[in-house]
């Protein structure tokens, strides 16, 4: 057991260092544009977001680039290696949490050192007035959704090819989509407009947190079973 607890935890830190490495760039190239926008545009909306704001997209695109390329990239690569594929799910799973978390300190920072800078209200989708810890956990959550869903799509592709990209993309927006609905105060995507959705008003944190924990855990239970026993491709 304690052979196998650390054999999902060497998976788990071998993924974070490979996934933080990519990040790097990903960070450091958002900082420069951030910066670059203030100094020679002066936009004052980007301003008055701050860097927490500006940074999230960016970590929703890159966690769910990376959640899909998972399942070929490191399936293929740790099962040649001899780690059982529900190692390989632990350790993905451990590794897409941490970096969520890694990656919302790190906003964090720079965000409390612009505040230190040039002091202003921090405003998001939680409201003006949201403490720090609860937008630390929610905006930590909702990116780690992001992996999921990333995730799903690798996985559905890898387990059933063509057809099964279409169906986990399907899900994956539809995970993402209903994320939007507990989180988002206001939606704007085409999705959102087409279908004449709205959010739903007052929510309490409790329903959001709840739902999307059920929703990330159907999501990561389909992935646990398309990949359970895939046939992997040398």
């Amino acid at each position: 057991m304690n052979k196998n607890n650390r054999n999902g935890r060497k998976v788990a830190f071998d993924m974070t260092f490979v996934q933080l490495g990519w990040a790097t760039w990903m960070i450091s190239i958002g900082l420069v544009i951030y910066v670059g926008i203030q100094i020679f545009l002066g936009d004052k909306n980007i301003v008055d977001e701050g860097f927490f704001n500006f940074i999230e997209n960016p970590y929703k695109i890159f966690m769910l680039v990376v959640g899909i390329l998972s399942v070929p990239s490191f399936l293929s690569y740790y099962v040649k290696l001899g780690v059982t594929r529900k190692h390989y799910f632990i350790g993905a799973a451990i590794s897409s949490a941490t970096l969520s978390v890694i990656f919302m300190i790190i906003a964090m920072i720079v965000g409390g050192i612009e505040q230190l800078i040039a002091p202003t209200d921090v405003i998001t989708f939680l409201g003006a007035n949201a403490s720090w810890i609860l937008i630390f956990f929610v905006f930590s959550l909702n990116i780690f959704i992001y992996y999921v869903a990333g995730w799903l799509i690798g996985a559905g592709y890898y387990r059933f090819g063509g057809w099964g990209l279409t169906l986990s993309i399907n899900a994956a927006l539809a995970l993402i989509f209903m994320l939007d609905l507990l989180w988002s105060g206001e939606l704007e995507t085409p999705l959102h407009r087409l279908l004449s959705i709205h959010a739903p008003e007052n929510l309490s944190l409790f329903i959001s947190f709840s739902a999307s924990f059920l929703l990330a855990g159907i999501s990561i239970w389909a992935i646990r079973a398309m990949t359970k026993r895939v046939r992997v491709k040398m």
